[in-house]
């Protein structure tokens, strides 16, 4: 299949920006790799690439064959995906992107049963806290809690998840739930803003006009919470309609349900391990029972 090595190498010369970056990670001479565009432009009696100082860019011509080459080596990647299947039971790569609200608690729970089921599927994770991703063909699935979704995006699955809070171990104010009064007393760690965890507690916020002693804003990987002082609470995400050891009510705070979307691009076909994801995403989120089997 020629054709597909120039498509490739069109994708590659895009996503690098040059020839000869596009080059290095072909494995082949920047001269040969240029030779291969030119005689494919002359094929096509057009120049799919404008010659920059610093590097090339597609054309106008070429932006309108990029969408369907890449549309073309999407559907191949499937179609050698699901041969691989056929011959050796499931494997191919998933790839995902996943909103930040969730990478820490549901993600690793569902991929805890997913991994067991399909040892040989790769998975790849990337942080997204919209479809960004998606749309630029980087992953085959996203996992969200903002879901604008937009006309070329399809809802696979979708959860309602209400807001609670998480606790240091040694909490006061473990067993009751943490009303408007309490908030003032209260150091209140969110995530970043993007995220439907963030926007929900936002808009509680400022539709009670509450305050707490203080809000800290962490990435993810610095949430971790400490015995301070002030008692501190972090909003998280509750999908199993119990509260966990660790987890305050925060009902009084009336803080939305925030949903859990699955999304994947309405075109094209939903590669394998995309679909054993999805089927693996409503098993746990919807059938609490068959976990683990």
């Amino acid at each position: 299949m020629r054709h597909l090595r120039i498509y490739r190498a069109i994708r590659a010369i895009l996503r690098e920006g040059s020839i000869r970056k596009a080059s290095e990670t072909l494995t082949i001479s920047p001269s040969a790799l240029n030779r291969a565009i030119l005689a494919f432009e002359e094929d096509l009696g057009v120049e799919i690439f404008e010659r920059l100082p610093a590097g090339v860019r597609l054309s106008v011509a070429g932006e309108l064959l990029f969408r369907h080459l890449d549309d073309h080596l999407s559907r191949m990647d499937d179609f050698v995906s699901l041969v691989s299947e056929m011959r050796g039971g499931a494997a191919g790569e998933l790839r995902l992107s996943v909103s930040c609200d969730l990478a820490e608690g549901l993600l690793p729970e569902v991929l805890v049963d997913y991994r067991r089921a399909h040892p040989g599927i790769s998975v790849t994770i990337g942080d997204s806290e919209g479809p960004d991703a998606l749309m630029a063909r980087q992953v085959d699935l996203a996992l969200v809690t903002w879901p604008e979704t937009g006309t070329a995006c399809e809802v696979l699955h979708s959860h309602h998840a209400r807001v609670v809070g998480r606790v240091a171990p040694a909490y006061p104010g473990m067993g009751r739930p943490l009303g408007l009064a309490d908030l003032a007393d209260h150091i209140l760690i969110l995530p970043p803003e993007g995220s439907g965890l963030r926007a929900a507690v936002d808009l509680a916020l400022r539709r009670s006009r509450a305050r707490a002693a203080s809000i800290c804003v962490y990435p993810r990987i610095l949430q971790n919470l400490a015995v301070s002082p002030v008692p501190e609470v972090q909003p998280v995400l509750n999908w199993t309609g119990a509260l966990g050891p660790d987890q305050i009510d925060l009902s009084p705070l009336r803080i939305a349900p925030v949903q859990i979307t699955l999304l994947h691009r309405r075109e094209g076909n939903l590669p394998r391990p995309a679909e054993l994801f999805h089927a693996a995403l409503h098993r746990f989120l919807d059938q609490p029972e068959a976990r683990g089997s």
